[in-house]
């Protein structure tokens, strides 16, 4: 009896830490750097990446205290190491993909991200369409 129970809280563990694995960016995450291909680092603190479910995306800019602009998008993990965004053609400004690769920084509108760290307060992301990476903390 003592096996069997132990065979299930074993199983109930494994089963929590997967369900963890797969929504383990779910949240909002607060852009702190971006390195360009130079290796010049520029400081940033208003612009915020949400992802829900590994299914919906999100970027935030805080324009100034009391106006922001949201981006809404799909996301996909093709892999443990790679995160595949892609920004929904009617969310950003009617259309006008250049102002939001312009503001976001991004080499494309359907961008697949390479994850270089991750754990539960810091997450790393490199575009190798533009050489620039975006490190993140928790918000």
């Amino acid at each position: 009896m003592k096996k069997i129970l132990f065979y299930n809280l074993l199983l109930l563990l494994l089963a929590s830490c997967d369900n963890y694995k797969n929504y383990r960016l779910d949240g909002m995450w607060q852009l702190k750097t971006v390195q360009d291909a130079d290796e010049n680092i520029i400081p940033v603190d208003t612009v915020f990446y949400s992802f829900q479910r590994e299914v919906l995306f999100s970027f935030t800019l805080l324009d100034n205290p009391r106006q922001a602009t949201v981006i809404y998008g799909y996301m996909d993990m093709p892999s443990d190491d790679k995160l595949h965004v892609l920004i929904d053609k009617n969310s950003a400004w009617g259309g006008d993909f250049d102002k939001f690769l312009n503001l976001s920084g991004w080499s494309s509108v359907d961008i697949v991200f390479d994850i270089k760290k991750y754990n539960h307060s810091e997450l790393i992301l490199f575009d190798s369409g533009n050489g620039k990476t975006y490190t993140f903390k928790k918000f």
